[in-house]
């Protein structure tokens, strides 16, 4: 069999088609990284008796980009952003009202630039944490309609607040 250099380098159109054909539009050397591990996979653990190998190549590469692309969903799902501490802060700060907190007049301030409903979500997901599958519950739309409303809330709040 050949060395996985002169693999890699016949295979790397392929590589590109796979990165196109899932849609990858940011971490590209991450993903190629990907593609490129998965070839090696596919080289190592190639069978001749099972059928060709760029038909084998292409689908263990395709299906490693989808499994990063996948995990790396999931990872943003559960990841918080600095944006949701600030917001954490000052929900604590509403709930305990007290005299003595450290930045009442920024939440004053944020009270007064959203509705009771926007202020609702807010506190529903940055301050009880709710999950997504939660909300859809409590709101009565979709996952995505709430993250969607939640991004244009926060790029709203982000605008007026400079």
């Amino acid at each position: 069999m050949e060395a996985f250099d002169q693999i890699l380098e016949q295979y790397a159109p392929m590589m590109y088609r796979v990165l196109k054909r899932a849609r990858v539009y940011k971490n590209h050397d991450y993903y190629k990284h990907c593609a490129t591990i998965a070839l090696w996979e596919a080289w190592k653990n190639y069978d001749p008796a099972r059928g060709p190998f760029a038909p084998y190549a292409y689908r263990m590469m395709l299906t490693a980009v989808f499994r990063e692309m996948s995990l790396e969903n999931r990872y943003d799902e559960l990841q918080t952003s600095c944006e949701k501490e600030t917001l954490t802060f000052l929900a604590h700060q509403r709930q305990m009202k007290t005299g003595a907190s450290a930045c009442p007049e920024l939440f004053m301030d944020l009270e007064s630039l959203v509705t009771r409903e926007e202020m609702e979500l807010l506190l529903d997901i940055y301050y009880y944490r709710y999950k997504y599958k939660e909300l859809e519950k409590k709101y009565g739309v979709t996952a995505e309609a709430i993250k969607k409303r939640k991004d244009r809330l926060l790029k709203r709040l982000r605008r007026k607040l400079r």
